[in-house]
């Protein structure tokens, strides 16, 4: 359930913190005042579009946080599916932040998430019916999801959906396979002719590093030769002197006069001594290596040749020379695949079988639920109708099987909610009721059944009874009142009645602000006075007289009274 929702910065609100409890919570306010602002808010934490509109003006960003409490199973497990920290409370934050560049960041618990991740958890979370409602319920998927929420088909239809995901993956799969056999053929002619380019070549994976590094090599063989000549002449020459190695062994011989005359000298001249040995050691591996050296212009010429093969080959492929091995390799696979395609569409539609097959079978098992809670739902909402002022009001659901055996990611049923308002009177479907007050009134009546089987921890309600008065409107509040004994409810609205039955009231109002000269909203919780007070002010009247006060403090005490 909600806990706490706090709100910085966003539309009129500058700062504020709500503290929820259980039960029925009203939310009431002056037209305008902002009533709906609290579920706006809400929205976005669970993951609605954010826009740099609900920002407070000359704010730079707004955020908002709502903390949940009494997390049900579901709800843990989707925590630990998605490996989420969570700490040892039994309690759980979301945070949105939305910035005036338009742009937003979403957590759960600390932690970065996306708007889907928060819109997954949000539908475990809660549920938030607005004053439009009812149009939803004119469409024939609300009119099914609402089924299912009844029949409470949410695991089922979770496996159903991720069957059909995979049975469409291998449809996919089998679509890019059954191209034209003229197409394929064309494709393996291509594809041979180019694996022949390759196979004449040759190739091997580090072939064409070794080859540059070769050419490289004999294309510079006089300068090689000549500068190793010079390096070995000067380290070791017959013909000088002057080497560097003659140079160090007269060094050494000096100091070995020295040495009996300074002791200290010795380390100099080992030094020396080893330094000499090094740079012998040197001079004979330039001279063997320079031996290595040759002047080859034949195998110089089939090297330029051959590598700018490899390079022509490589622009055909567009890509690197040194990637030409593994092209070569990634044909082959394509060449295996054409080849194998026949046996690739037998291996795939075994597999397209099997999964329309379990697609068949959870299909028939949610087809199955469905008609079992359709009995009930029928009797329970034309129950609740009736109640609602259609005194001759009843429901029918329609559910019908997709033709050719279909199937879609929610099953295989179309339903069709139908209603007749008359005994005698034929059944037409909602969207032909011409009373917009009748087609809410079913859907709050469906809502109402439904959340006795839903297992959302709080439902919101906002402005719902619009358009609804009378002894209607207390009865919505009763039924609300009774349904927050087991779910937390808060609802919105403008109607005494409703918001008299309330275990808790709020009220909105705007509020100027003499020191910053803004006009911001301003959201308190009622003592049992203020409610009085409050509902004296929904009764209506220009003056609130000290009959409207009595009747307002009757309609407070009455729901007390009658638990």
């Amino acid at each position: 359930m909600l806990r706490d929702l706090y709100i910085r910065d966003f539309v009129l609100v500058s700062e504020t913190e709500i503290r929820f409890n259980d039960g029925l919570t009203a939310l009431t306010g002056e037209t305008g005042a902002g009533k709906s602002i609290i579920f706006d808010a809400l929205g976005l934490a669970i993951g609605k579009r954010a826009e740099s509109g609900f920002i407070r003006s000359g704010a730079e960003q707004a955020e908002i946080s709502a903390t949940f409490e009494q997390l049900t199973p579901e709800i843990l497990d989707w925590i630990e599916d998605q490996a989420l920290e969570r700490d040892n409370t039994d309690e759980l934050i979301l945070r949105r932040v939305i910035r005036s560049d338009g742009r937003s960041r979403a957590y759960i618990n600390g932690s970065p998430t996306t708007n889907q991740s928060l819109q997954e958890l949000s539908a475990l979370l809660i549920d938030i019916q607005g004053q439009h409602a009812f149009q939803r319920l004119l469409r024939r998927d609300e009119q099914l999801r609402l089924l299912d929420h009844y029949a409470d088909n949410s695991r089922l239809l979770k496996q159903m959906g991720q069957q059909y995901q995979q049975w469409d993956q291998l449809i996919q799969q089998q679509q890019q396979l059954l191209q034209s056999e003229n197409e394929r053929q064309d494709r393996l002619t291509l594809i041979e002719f180019q694996l022949q380019e390759f196979e004449s070549l040759a190739l091997d994976e580090e072939e064409f590093p070794q080859l540059e590094a070769e050419q490289r090599q004999l294309s510079n063989g006089e300068q090689l030769l000549e500068l190793s000549h010079q390096a070995h002449q000067l380290l070791d020459g017959e013909e000088n002197e002057f080497s560097a190695i003659q140079q160090l062994y007269r060094s050494i011989a000096q100091l070995e006069i020295l040495e009996p005359l300074d002791a200290t000298i010795r380390p100099i001249r080992e030094h020396l001594a080893e330094a000499t040995l090094q740079t012998a050691e040197s001079a004979n591996e330039i001279l063997q290596r320079a031996d290595q050296y040759s002047l080859d212009p034949q195998r110089l010429e089939w090297l330029n040749q051959h590598l700018s093969t490899l390079s022509d080959l490589a622009r055909k492929h567009r890509c690197p020379p040194e990637t030409l091995f593994s092209r070569q390799q990634q044909l082959q696979q394509q060449r295996d695949q054409l080849l194998n395609s026949s046996q690739a569409l037998e291996q795939l539609q075994q597999q397209i079988d099997n999964a329309s097959e379990q697609c068949h079978q959870l299909a028939e098992k949610l087809h199955l639920r469905r008609n079992q809670a359709i009995t009930q739902l029928q009797q329970e909402v034309t129950q609740e109708i009736r109640q609602l002022g259609m005194e001759q009001g009843t429901l029918q659901i329609i559910l019908n099987p997709l033709q050719d055996q279909r199937f879609r990611f929610n099953g295989r049923d179309e339903v069709e909610f139908e209603i007749q308002t008359n005994p005698g009177s034929p059944f037409a479907p909602l969207s032909k009721i011409a009373s917009g007050g009748e087609l809410s009134r079913v859907s709050l009546a469906i809502q109402l059944t439904s959340t006795h089987r839903g297992q959302t921890p709080t439902l919101i309600f906002d402005e719902v009874d619009s358009g609804i008065g009378g002894g209607v409107a207390e009865r919505i509040g009763q039924k609300l009142r009774q349904l927050g004994q087991t779910t937390q409810i808060l609802c919105v609205t403008h109607l005494p009645q409703v918001a008299s039955q309330g275990h808790h009231h709020f009220k909105t109002e705007k509020h100027q602000d003499s020191l910053e000269q803004e006009t911001v909203t301003r959201i308190t919780d009622l003592n049992t006075e203020d409610r009085i007070s409050e509902i004296a002010r929904m009764l209506g009247g220009l003056e609130i007289t000290q009959q409207t006060l009595a009747h307002a403090r009757e309609m407070v005490s009455r729901p007390t009274t009658s638990l």
